[in-house]
């Protein structure tokens, strides 16, 4: 066989496999965008072998029992919510149906090339969609009747989480040098944005977050911070004392939170019976499927945390931390200045 029929044969091959999986996904999947690079995946370096409990995980079963087990290790894990009963009873908030603003707000700062959810729908087509008034309506109309009737529909508790290394680590054997990312449906994500701005702004009103809580809460960024942290150093050596500051993690903060502390906190928070019980709707029979470069787990069910991409989740850990927040404020009978990220606390005293 010369070159060029080579060349030619290797074409032909090309051709029928190409034309075979383009029949195979328009009869069978019937999912006609994966023709098309929609995320732009980017594969995990080569690493060494995941140890979990000290054994390799050198099958894909293996992975995802590794992982899953490591990212919501906190599941059923009994809680002691005692000292809540000293945290003060919120104002009640009145929660009025959405309005067209509040979802045009939500969605306006969205990123069309963010990668999409199990629905495959990016913001960009939904940006199309809720420009006509019919189509918007619709929308809030079902955010509406998800919270009068305490009820989060199953769609939308399905997500795809993609696991991807944390920077600057030593070794990455270990679940835990990795950070799980969730990937919603695009639908769910913008009635979760409407719903974030809106505990933001009740939160806010009735002092339930502290004023030295930051981090998750709008118009609080690291900026204001990191000049609070300047103004306390400064203040100190005005009155010739010295500023210590001790730093310290929550490790795997998200995927350990309590679904069941976190109903208690959203009652002393001053919401009513209603959004509590939506609330404990959203959280339970939740499902996730696990994808490792290009390979994907089955679901596996998750009621534990709060995903990293739910809009929801820096609003709601802030809540989380308030009433503990209180208690270092009440108990701890000093000068002692909170300062509160997501990830970490600051404690600054002068001595």
């Amino acid at each position: 066989m010369n070159i060029g029929e080579n060349s030619s044969n290797t074409q032909i091959a090309k051709r029928e496999f190409f034309d075979n999986k383009i029949y195979e996904i328009a009869s069978s999947n019937k999912r006609p965008w994966d023709l098309m690079n929609w995320v732009k995946k980017k594969n995990l370096l080569t690493i060494e072998s995941i140890l979990y409990e000290g054994q390799s995980c050198n099958t894909l079963p293996d992975l995802w029992h590794a992982l899953h087990l490591s990212y919501n290790s906190a599941e059923n894990r009994p809680i002691n919510a005692s000292f809540l009963n000293k945290t003060p009873q919120a104002d009640q908030i009145l929660w009025s149906p959405f309005s067209k603003q509040e979802f045009k707000d939500a969605i306006a700062k969205c990123s069309s090339s963010s990668t999409p959810g199990p629905d495959y729908i990016s913001w960009r087509h939904l940006k199309s969609l809720i420009i006509n008034d019919r189509c918007l309506l619709k929308i809030i109309q079902i955010a509406n009747a998800c919270i009068d009737l305490e009820f989060w529909p199953s769609h939308f508790k399905s997500s795809n989480t993609v696991v991807i290394p944390k920077p600057n680590k030593n070794n990455y054997n270990s679940p835990k040098s990795f950070r799980p990312i969730v990937l919603l449906n695009t639908m769910e994500k913008l009635t979760e944005k409407a719903i974030s701005n809106r505990l933001q702004f009740h939160l806010s009103a009735n002092d339930f977050l502290d004023s030295h809580q930051s981090g998750g809460i709008q118009q609080r960024s690291t900026t204001n911070a990191g000049i609070y942290l300047t103004h306390l150093i400064r203040a100190g050596w005005l009155r010739q004392c010295h500023t210590s500051i001790l730093a310290f993690d929550i490790a795997q903060f998200f995927p350990f939170l309590n679904h069941q502390f976190l109903s208690l906190c959203l009652k002393k928070a001053g919401l009513n019976t209603n959004i509590v019980q939506f609330f404990n709707s959203y959280h339970s029979n939740h499902s996730t499927s696990y994808s490792w470069n290009s390979f994907t787990s089955p679901p596996f069910n998750v009621n534990v945390g709060i995903g990293q991409g739910s809009a929801l989740f820096p609003i709601l850990s802030a809540l989380y931390l308030a009433p503990i927040i209180k208690t270092f404020k009440k108990e701890l009978k000093t000068s002692i200045k909170k300062f509160l990220q997501t990830f970490s606390h600051l404690l600054t005293m002068d001595l």
